[in-house]
């Protein structure tokens, strides 16, 4: 019999989506639940979608951990599998280790963990479960618990290597061959190349380069998904029918569409093992030359907000605050401000949520908005400075903003169960419950209308009306236009506050 393949499930209270899946009728007693559950963090459809198949890939190995039995690993297994991890960690840092203190203080941080009466268990077992999921392994704790041991010693020796190529020593590590070959599994060789050892490569580059971590988990999810539908994790197995064959599994088996199986998933294998080849991990891209074709929809309607439906955004966001319901004061200053700043500037939403007050500056005079990397997430990277409107000094916006606590404008830095504040996420959840609000409340629903980033389209339209040449409506979108000659000197905020006052002002 074959099961339908869960669904996402939708809250009808928080719209957050949840994964839900019963659980067979012969693993009730094993698991301990009826379903297996758990909240998807999104309310996007089409992202619960991507995420509810990847949860139905992973909760399928649980239940075929589940119905295997328990069985002691012998030592050599368990050696092998600590060198899977060896192998993996090696791989990802071969060309580049980096600084020797901090190897040297990654070895003394070891030390302190393994010192502690639960410090190995918390600090490896979730890698262990994790390798043993992956490879089907279901075992006693007693084998556990000798594979936590092993794997510490795995990444000493990673350290131990690491540090001597960070002092200049690229000799190679006498000990390598003590890792025997998993039975069942690829030789050592082919681990230098797995999958997960190419994307590793790619976020170090990444990370490096001083861009997004918030594109690494969405990267990671992609790569895993592949991994899951092949089976294995041996990039040099890897073929353009493999591919291919998985990108019309995405779309008529996970139902995704076309153009998010393209742009989403299909992009960021060719991006992963596009850089694998520049750096000589393989000598093919396997996804090179697949595509995934789509018809871009019908547009019906502009893509920024009509008079209308601007107008009406900016009433709304100028009623007491005592409206607003039980809401944060600052989840309550985005929704007063935001929009305003969305509508004058044709700033994204992210960045004008991780605002923080001395990101009010002037500038040869003039009030300006400072959008920099510094405070979070910019797509460009490049920070620029936007005037703040007539109409917004008039409203009091820097009065506002001079009123407040150094510190992000529009949200708090109160950890959430402990968890330090990432500043991109919770720019993001604010922006977020902006975008709610302009549904719910303002009565915005047009699906093909996005709630905040509609301001940038509206705000390109309008420039182009009053007269606001490209160069300078692109210098406060943050737009590159990829010309040379746009990197030659700098955009000031005398010259963008003699453009912003073109535009005009908003009767709401």
């Amino acid at each position: 019999m074959v099961l339908q393949m869960a669904r996402p499930q939708k809250n009808p209270k928080s719209g957050v989506y949840y994964f839900r899946q019963k659980t067979p009728a012969d693993l009730v007693a094993a698991f301990g639940h009826k379903e297996a559950s758990w909240s998807l963090r999104t309310k996007d459809p089409e992202e619960a979608k991507r995420r509810n198949a990847e949860a139905v890939r992973k909760q399928a190995m649980v239940w075929a951990a589940l119905r295997k039995r328990p069985e002691p690993l012998p030592h050599q297994q368990i050696v092998a599998l600590s060198g899977i991890l060896y192998r993996d960690h090696m791989a990802v840092m071969e060309l580049e280790p980096g600084e020797p203190q901090v190897w040297t203080e990654t070895l003394k941080l070891l030390d302190r963990v393994a010192s502690g009466p639960d410090g190995l268990e918390s600090w490896y077992g979730p890698t262990v479960d994790n390798l043993l999921l992956e490879r089907g392994v279901v075992t006693d704790e007693t084998s556990r618990n000798r594979l936590i041991q092993e794997t510490d010693r795995a990444f000493r020796q990673v350290a131990e290597q690491q540090l001597k190529r960070a002092e200049g020593d690229y000799s190679p590590d006498p000990k390598a061959d003590r890792f025997p070959a998993l039975a069942g599994a690829p030789q050592a060789s082919a681990e230098k190349t797995s999958i997960r050892a190419l994307f590793k490569l790619w976020e170090r580059d990444h990370l490096a380069n001083g861009k997004s971590p918030r594109t690494v988990g969405d990267f990671r999810q992609k790569m895993e998904a592949l991994i899951d539908y092949l089976g294995h994790n041996d990039a040099q197995r890897v073929t353009p029918e493999n591919i291919a064959d998985w990108c019309d599994h995405l779309r008529h088996e996970n139902n995704l569409a076309a153009r998010t199986v393209s742009q989403k998933y299909l992009s960021v294998i060719k991006t992963v093992f596009g850089l694998a080849v520049e750096k000589r991990k393989l000598k093919k891209n396997p996804a090179g030359d697949i595509k995934v074709r789509f018809v871009k929809p019908p547009r019906t309607r502009p893509k920024g907000f009509t008079d209308d439906e601007a107008k009406a955004i900016l009433a709304a966001a100028l009623a007491d605050p005592n409206t607003l319901g039980r809401r944060a004061e600052a989840n309550k200053r985005a929704i007063r401000w935001g929009p305003w700043i969305c509508a004058f500037s044709g700033a994204r939403i992210t960045e004008v949520m991780q605002l923080r007050t001395d990101d009010l500056i002037e500038d040869h005079g003039v009030l300006c908005l400072r959008i920099t990397p510094e405070a979070g997430s910019v797509k460009t990277a490049i920070y620029r400075m936007v005037p703040v409107h007539p109409q917004l000094l008039e409203m009091g916006l820097a009065k506002m903003i001079r009123a407040l606590p150094s510190g992000p404008i529009f949200y708090t830095t109160t950890p959430v169960r402990g968890k330090p504040v990432d500043p991109v996420e919770r720019a993001q959840a604010v922006g977020g419950k902006v975008g709610q609000w302009v549904r719910k409340v303002v009565g915005i629903t047009d699906t093909k209308l996005q709630p905040n980033h509609a301001w940038r389209h509206r705000f390109k339209t309008i420039a182009r009306d009053v007269g606001i040449a490209p160069e300078y409506s692109d210098a406060s979108t943050g737009h590159d236009d990829g010309r040379a000659a746009t990197e030659y000197g700098e955009t000031t905020g005398k010259a963008l506050w003699r453009e912003v006052q073109k535009l005009p002002r908003y009767e709401a």
